[in-house]
């Protein structure tokens, strides 16, 4: 690994050498999701990570999981897994459901589960237009769960002027197809798009075989896609846009780890609906938005032999949430910029769990009539960017929840950039977590006393921007988590404990000219938590708490990881990429036991795309190209080396 760190570094500071300076490498690069108005990046202190459309046409063969993956401080478990594996999504070491994902900018959970996560397997990466990811405690903008920043996925919008139809097929190793067709056009003043996504794979055992002779079965993967969207031709004072999308996907499921189950299947299915009105002004710009997002999820396992004495298992499990928002900017002067907005968000599920075995039925239920709550959010925040290179944003949020009362949080983030060549940048904000329906209204484990979880970030950047060839960015951070909820293995219930406290250093380094793309980055990170200790007594078969212990938080999450991305255009035709990652070693939680040790890996993807005239282009990937054996999960198996190939057909 080090050596290979050392090669890489090598090639970044020859490239820099080579670099031109007579412009510059991401100062005209326009962001929506740093303060929720359009702005140059170089405008905000904030550090920001954007995966721009190219980016995305150049990893057909990714999912979003895996695309994210290669971002620095961000580490998806299960993208590598079997088909439709769960995607948990960590940033710069904090615990799953303290990331907000948005999607084109609202909220979007799935609040059946413990984290209230959002499923990431419901966005196809071809819908995708540019992903922004904002890191750093973001609650002053963006309220609960962005305690260590967002990823905004912004999907595709029609912009053709006359009707185009593109078609997307693929298919890879484990019998893996896609079909994915799209349309779009403009008709008297409005503008359509229609997209429909079909994709299956044979699969392979989620569980890993140890002995290599137990005949696991493949865990298979069917999913269907569909989205419209309408909207108004032209947005020069007035425009709307209305999308209704819809998926749904099942996947075999395995008992636990190194142990298979032959008819354990789950199903989900996720719709959103969701509209805005846009009015611009000569100096202000006011935004109104609705969303609604409804997610149901069937477990069921009727297999002949269940793990210990059980015999059947079904759980049922239904979120929905609907999010309301009126925001807006006004410009007092080319310096000055005001942002204002309101939010008012509904959550409540409804949950069945039935199980039988040796012992008889047992069944529990958690209703929406009681399991629901809301939260009302007034935010406000003032930018000031001068001529000479000074830039600040100043702004707080006061949120009342209808559990817990209310609590407030703030951001300064002052930057200046030196010669528009260096912007260095310190940023200090405090974020929340509230608790989730699971937290609070499950009959055994919930809490409806439960405190939200508080955070404050301190972090500092400094970015060379100086270039059109070359960019460098380097952030260290530091987070302190209080009040963070934990289960109680005592008393079987969640609780408020002391404190998390996480550290990291974030380098990123990239070069790119008319042929050749290079990007590196690194990631360190430590994170520790201090709560109460649990130890098994044997006598009455149950857990008690015996004081406190702090322990590394960096479950599943390398310590230590490195991405590079070398890119080649060969000539108009011919595109070539190499991609490489690196993690460290990782420690898997074992309940009742010490962690268990993960080992370091290294992956390696190869992709080669040829262009045949103006709307065909077909490509192939080979991924983990020297068939790496590793572990994500400890004790289910991720992909050996496998092989995509597609074609893409547009006609305009």
């Amino acid at each position: 690994m080090t050596r290979l760190l050392f090669t890489l570094l090598t090639l970044s500071v020859a490239f820099s050498a080579a670099a031109q300076s007579d412009s510059l490498y991401s100062l005209e690069e326009v962001v929506v999701t740093a303060n929720r108005f359009s702005q140059k990046q170089i405008n905000t202190g904030k550090v920001m990570t954007v995966i721009k459309r190219n980016e995305i046409e150049n990893s057909p063969f990714l999912s979003i999981g895996e695309l994210l993956s290669r971002q620095a401080g961000i580490t998806i478990i299960g993208a590598n897994n079997s088909p439709g594996a769960n995607m948990d999504v960590y940033m710069r070491g904090a615990g799953t459901g303290n990331l907000l994902m948005l999607i084109d900018g609202l909220p979007a959970y799935d609040v059946s589960t413990i984290r209230e996560t959002f499923d990431i397997n419901f966005i196809p990466l071809g819908e995708i237009e540019r992903i922004e990811i904002l890191k750093g405690g973001q609650s002053t903008l963006y309220g609960s769960d962005a305690v260590a920043g967002v990823v905004n996925i912004i999907t595709r919008t029609n912009d053709s002027k006359k009707p185009s139809a593109r078609l997307h097929v693929q298919q890879g190793s484990y019998n893996t197809n896609t079909v994915d067709l799209s349309s779009s056009g403009k008709v008297r003043g409005l503008k359509y798009k229609m997209q429909y996504m079909r994709s299956s794979s044979d699969g392979f055992s989620s569980a890993i075989d140890s002995t290599r002779k137990a005949g696991f079965d493949r865990d298979g993967f069917h999913q269907q896609f569909a989205m419209a969207q309408l909207g108004s031709a032209s947005d020069e004072k007035w425009g709307w846009r209305t999308t209704a999308q819809w998926n749904r996907y099942t996947n075999g499921v395995d008992q636990t780890a190194y142990e298979d189950a032959k008819d354990y299947t789950a199903a989900s299915e996720n719709l959103m609906v969701s509209g805005g009105i846009t009015r611009r002004f000569e100096k202000a710009t006011i935004h109104a938005n609705v969303s609604m997002n409804n997610t149901l999820r069937n477990y069921l396992d009727d297999s002949t032999f269940l793990n210990g004495f059980g015999k059947f298992l079904r759980n049922n499990y239904k979120g929905r949430s609907m999010i309301a928002e009126v925001y807006g900017n006004y410009r007092f002067s080319d310096k000055f910029r005001l942002f204002a907005g309101f939010d008012q968000r509904w959550l409540n599920t409804d949950q069945v769990f039935i199980s039988v075995s040796d012992f008889g039925i047992y069944e529990s239920k958690l209703n929406s009539d009681s399991a629901k709550i809301n939260v009302s959010s007034l935010t406000s925040s003032l930018v000031y960017n001068s001529e000479k290179g000074l830039n600040i944003e100043l702004g707080g949020r006061l949120n009342f929840h209808s559990r817990y009362g209310k609590n407030a949080t703030f951001t300064f983030n002052p930057s200046y950039v030196v010669n528009n060549k260096w912007k260095f940048a310190y940023n200090l904000s405090s974020a929340f977590k509230a608790p989730t329906l699971y937290q609070l209204y499950d009959g055994v484990s919930g809490v409806i006393s439960l405190k939200p979880e508080t955070s404050i970030t301190s972090e500092l950047s400094v970015e060379f921007i100086g270039s059109k060839h070359v960019f460098g960015q380097a952030t260290v951070f530091n987070r302190v988590i209080k009040n963070g909820i934990d289960y109680d293995y005592s008393i079987y219930k969640y609780f408020n404990y002391g404190e998390q406290n996480a550290k990291g250093i974030e380098l990123e380094i990239g070069y790119r000219n008319e042929h050749v793309q290079f990007n590196l980055n690194y990631t360190l990170l430590k994170s520790e938590v201090t709560t109460t200790k649990f130890e098994f007594d044997a006598g009455f078969f149950t857990y008690l708490a015996v004081g406190d212990t702090t322990y590394s938080q960096l479950f599943r999450v390398p310590a230590s990881s490195l991405n590079a991305n070398a890119g080649w255009q060969i000539n108009k035709k011919v595109h070539v990429s190499i991609y490489q990652r690196l993690a460290g070693k990782r420690y898997e939680p074992v309940f009742g036991s010490e962690p268990k040790e993960l080992k370091p890996y290294a992956t390696t993807d190869v992709f080669a795309e040829y262009q045949i005239g103006k709307r065909v282009l077909i490509y192939g990937a080979m991924r983990n190209a020297f068939n790496a054996n590793y572990q994500e999960v400890y004790g289910f198996a991720t992909r050996g080396r496998n092989f995509i190939t597609g074609l893409r057909f547009s006609l305009n």
